[in-house]
């Protein structure tokens, strides 16, 4: 008896060490981003800013980090008012305990019109209530920014 006593604290180390990480299948934040994109092609605003958590931050390309669900209403519903649609395609996605993150590239359309395509990480949080959001979206062109051509110098100063 004794001896069992003895390797129990050992037996329950080892148990809780198997037990400490809380791996989630990407799979999970695949489907969360479809649903996303579900709802900009549906137009379905409300349902969109309910993909994020209530203080998400956005990175649009070339553009200031916003936040919170009105950020998600500007940003996308003026994607919506434009016209635009977007077909992503998550290449990975990892989950583990309450965060994860979705990895992929988007094709950017106007009716028929290839308008962009780029790169997209999307970084979720597991609410209390066990669904996953985003919490950090962001995305970058491929499409190289246009070179400002330089200034002259304006003469009359001289």
């Amino acid at each position: 008896m004794k001896k069992l006593l003895s390797t129990l604290p050992l037996f329950l180390m080892i148990l809780g060490c198997n037990q400490a990480s809380m791996s989630t299948d990407g799979s999970v934040l695949m489907a969360r981003t479809a649903a996303w994109e579900a709802a900009l092609d549906a137009e379905d605003i409300d349902a969109l800013v309910m993909i994020y958590t209530s203080d998400a931050r956005l990175m649009p390309p070339n553009g200031e980090m916003a936040s919170g669900g009105d950020a998600v209403r500007t940003i996308f519903g003026g994607m919506l008012e434009a016209g635009l649609s977007v077909d992503l395609v998550s290449i990975e996605a990892q989950a583990s305990g309450d965060i994860g993150y979705d990895v992929g590239t988007y094709t950017m359309m106007d009716g028929d019109t290839v308008v962009d395509t780029g790169k997209f990480i999307e970084i979720f949080q597991r609410g209390d209530d066990g669904e996953w959001r985003i919490s950090t979206d962001m995305w970058s062109s491929n499409v190289p920014v246009p070179v400002a051509a330089p200034m002259e110098e304006d003469e009359s100063m001289d």
